[in-house]
């Protein structure tokens, strides 16, 4: 049997997530699938709008078969090392053998070359790179131009319109590094790209049975939306029935969950590092003038939004700012960063879900996998290298602030992560 590999957010999970799933089998012929899903926190730095055991459930009602949780300092971070840790994953179970991915286009021949372009490092990219970074661009707009130098220069027939819209392309940007990422690890493991429903991962568009997760949580913020049946008619034709059932019992009792909502813990970080003279340049991708400017204006703070608006700039990109603002919440350092690395990123698969009709996944996975499953959060002690047990435990830091959060915000009493049990369908 064939297995497909899906990395993914889930946030919500709605039809063009089921549409992924369906078409991944039906091109790969494949009939078991392993979703590795950000947990409470997503990659754009912001935590998730529904819980993981929410979107774990859905996951499963709707296609997958097990679903591993993608660690916090992987799934808080950018495109390349939110790829990478997910991809070192998937690789290291030894029962993948495609990797299916929803993006923009579905030409892998030219992901494959932007993706090659990257990774050699080509004289004409690396000095275009250099040069616009050391003119104050960002590292994002700075690839950009250093991509199509390079590209024009191998005088391919492909016109500079379609690779700036492949390159301004949130997935289809993620779907490079998984290609990327792929080929570090010398995998066998085969890309599948599979052209988005919708029009795409920004899209406020809700036009057709098909609308990104974007477009669904921006409807929750209009200010119509005072109850579930303000916004029942439209999201019954976006997302699948079971999807639905729970949107709509757990509405203002559990979700949704914005970052508006972590205000008092971000501020508290603030102050706490301002007075304490604590080394924000010590975060995980902060620099001493990305510190410095953060501490600057940290006194006039009362939004997290309003704030990273404050301290963004063409260096600074708010999506960077608001994932150093987590990495001050969880505590993770460079130093972190670098031991993950040098251990090649992997030490666990913390498993939130499974079918019981492919139970049999997880067993392939314990047989071929160096690393241990955890099923339960209050038995990793156990079975947890040093290291791994430091990544759980910033992990289970951020799920404690996140079930916090809920908890303040709507009074409803939430079992902590060591009580939570698996999810498990039949």
């Amino acid at each position: 049997m064939k297995t497909i590999g899906i990395i993914a957010e889930f946030n919500p999970f709605h039809n063009g997530h089921a549409h992924l799933i369906r078409e991944a089998k039906k091109r790969t012929g494949a009939d078991r699938v392993v979703a590795v899903m950000s947990g409470n926190y997503v990659q754009r730095g912001e935590p998730a709008f529904i819980d993981k055991y929410a979107r774990t459930l859905s996951a499963i009602h709707n296609g997958c078969d097990v679903v591993i949780e993608l660690p916090t300092v992987y799934a808080v971070s950018s495109a390349a090392y939110f790829a990478l840790g997910a991809v070192k994953m998937l690789e290291k179970m030894n029962v993948i053998d495609y990797l299916c991915f929803g993006c923009e286009t579905d030409n892998i021949q030219l992901l494959s070359l932007i993706s090659d372009i990257i990774i050699t490092e080509d004289e004409c990219y690396s000095t275009t790179l250099q040069s616009y970074l050391k003119n104050g661009f960002s590292f994002a707009k700075s690839r950009e131009n250093a991509i199509l130098k390079s590209i024009s220069l191998k005088g391919l027939n492909v016109s500079a319109e379609t690779i700036l819209s492949i390159l301004n392309s949130p997935n289809a940007i993620l779907a490079i590094e998984y290609i990327s990422a792929l080929k570090k690890c010398n995998s066998k493991i085969v890309p599948i790209a599979i052209k988005r429903s919708d029009e795409g991962y920004l899209s406020s568009s809700l036009r057709n049975d098909y609308a990104s997760a974007h477009a669904i949580r921006t409807l929750y913020a209009k200010p119509s939306v005072l109850t579930f049946l303000n916004i029942k008619e439209t999201l019954a034709s976006l997302v699948p029935s079971d999807t639905l059932g729970y949107l709509e019992e757990n509405f203002k009792v559990t979700y949704p969950v914005t970052l508006s909502d972590f205000n008092t813990l971000i501020g508290h970080c603030l102050l706490e590092n301002k007075f304490s003279s604590s080394q924000l340049e010590l975060l995980f991708d902060a620099t001493p003038d990305l510190a410095n400017r953060i501490n600057k204006l940290s006194t006039g703070f009362f939004d997290t939004s309003q704030f990273i608006n404050e301290c963004n700039s063409p260096t600074f990109t708010s999506t960077r700012m608001s994932r150093i603002l987590l990495y001050m919440l969880f505590q993770y350092t460079k130093e972190d960063f670098a031991i993950f690395k040098e251990d090649d990123y992997v030490y666990y698969y913390r498993l939130l879900g499974f079918h019981k009709a492919h139970a049999d996944l997880l067993t392939g996975i314990k047989n071929n996998s160096p690393f241990p499953i955890i099923s339960r959060a209050a038995k990793s002690d156990e079975i947890l290298s040093r290291h791994g047990k430091k990544m759980f435990t910033i992990n289970m830091y951020a799920d404690a602030l996140y079930r916090l959060v809920i908890m303040t915000k709507y009074g409803y009493h939430l079992p902590a992560e060591e009580e939570r049990e698996l999810i498990i369908l039949e």
